[in-house]
Protein backbone atom coordinates (compact mmCIF):
# COMPACT_ATOMS: atom_id res chain seq x y z
CA UNK A 1 0.00 0.00 0.00
CA UNK A 2 1.48 3.45 -1.35
CA UNK A 3 1.36 6.37 0.78
CA UNK A 4 -2.17 7.71 -1.38
CA UNK A 5 -3.55 4.55 -0.52
CA UNK A 6 -3.28 4.68 3.48
CA UNK A 7 -4.34 8.67 3.40
CA UNK A 8 -7.33 7.49 1.40
CA UNK A 9 -7.62 4.86 4.11
CA UNK A 10 -7.79 7.01 6.90
CA UNK A 11 -10.07 9.39 5.55
CA UNK A 12 -12.85 6.90 4.96
CA UNK A 13 -12.68 5.47 8.92
CA UNK A 14 -12.91 9.91 9.88
CA UNK A 15 -16.35 11.48 10.55
CA UNK A 16 -17.46 14.06 8.08
CA UNK A 17 -16.60 17.41 10.28
CA UNK A 18 -13.24 15.66 10.32
CA UNK A 19 -13.06 14.99 6.76
CA UNK A 20 -14.29 18.77 5.80
CA UNK A 21 -11.40 20.18 8.14
CA UNK A 22 -9.24 18.11 6.42
CA UNK A 23 -10.37 18.90 3.39
CA UNK A 24 -9.80 23.12 4.17
CA UNK A 25 -6.65 22.37 5.28
CA UNK A 26 -5.35 20.89 1.81
CA UNK A 27 -7.16 23.74 0.51
CA UNK A 28 -5.37 26.59 2.62
CA UNK A 29 -2.35 24.48 0.60
CA UNK A 30 -3.47 24.57 -2.94
CA UNK A 31 -1.53 26.10 -5.23
CA UNK A 32 -3.95 25.53 -8.03
CA UNK A 33 -4.46 29.19 -8.57
CA UNK A 34 -0.76 29.74 -9.90
CA UNK A 35 -0.64 27.49 -12.26
CA UNK A 36 -0.85 28.33 -16.13
CA UNK A 37 -4.13 25.94 -16.88
CA UNK A 38 -6.13 27.77 -14.30
CA UNK A 39 -8.46 30.38 -15.42
CA UNK A 40 -10.37 33.31 -14.67
CA UNK A 41 -13.67 31.00 -14.87
CA UNK A 42 -12.41 28.68 -12.24
CA UNK A 43 -10.61 31.72 -9.80
CA UNK A 44 -14.28 32.77 -9.89
CA UNK A 45 -15.69 29.67 -8.93
CA UNK A 46 -13.31 29.31 -6.49
CA UNK A 47 -12.16 25.86 -7.63
CA UNK A 48 -9.56 24.38 -5.92
CA UNK A 49 -7.94 20.99 -4.82
CA UNK A 50 -8.97 18.96 -8.08
CA UNK A 51 -6.58 16.03 -6.66
CA UNK A 52 -8.99 15.05 -4.33
CA UNK A 53 -12.43 16.60 -5.28
CA UNK A 54 -12.09 15.64 -9.12
CA UNK A 55 -12.08 17.95 -12.25
CA UNK A 56 -13.23 20.98 -13.17
CA UNK A 57 -17.35 20.80 -13.84
CA UNK A 58 -17.04 23.15 -16.96
CA UNK A 59 -14.26 25.48 -16.65
CA UNK A 60 -10.57 24.25 -17.21
CA UNK A 61 -11.16 22.71 -20.55
CA UNK A 62 -7.68 22.91 -21.83
CA UNK A 63 -4.38 22.13 -20.83
CA UNK A 64 -1.76 24.93 -20.74
CA UNK A 65 0.88 23.30 -17.86
CA UNK A 66 1.10 21.72 -14.50
CA UNK A 67 2.32 22.53 -11.66
CA UNK A 68 0.90 19.77 -9.44
CA UNK A 69 4.01 17.92 -9.00
CA UNK A 70 5.69 21.06 -7.15
CA UNK A 71 2.39 21.42 -5.00
CA UNK A 72 2.90 20.69 -1.19
CA UNK A 73 -0.36 18.27 -1.02
CA UNK A 74 1.02 16.31 -3.29
CA UNK A 75 3.98 15.09 -1.12
CA UNK A 76 1.52 15.46 1.82
CA UNK A 77 -1.08 12.56 -0.04
CA UNK A 78 1.24 10.71 -1.91
CA UNK A 79 0.35 11.60 -5.51
CA UNK A 80 1.72 10.52 -8.43
CA UNK A 81 -1.01 11.64 -11.31
CA UNK A 82 -1.11 15.05 -13.05
CA UNK A 83 -3.66 17.51 -14.45
CA UNK A 84 -6.17 16.91 -11.87
CA UNK A 85 -8.08 19.55 -13.16
CA UNK A 86 -9.04 17.96 -16.53
CA UNK A 87 -8.32 13.89 -15.79
CA UNK A 88 -10.26 13.83 -12.31
CA UNK A 89 -8.63 13.65 -8.98
CA UNK A 90 -5.86 10.60 -8.02
CA UNK A 91 -8.60 7.87 -6.93
CA UNK A 92 -10.57 8.67 -10.14
CA UNK A 93 -7.12 8.13 -12.00
CA UNK A 94 -6.25 5.28 -9.90
CA UNK A 95 -9.37 3.67 -11.13
CA UNK A 96 -10.46 3.53 -7.32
Amino acid sequence: MDKFEQVAQQMTQMDEQDRVKMTQAKKDLCICSGCPTYNKCAKNKNELLYCALGRSPTCITEELGCICPSCPVTEQMGLVKEFFCTKGSEMEQRGM
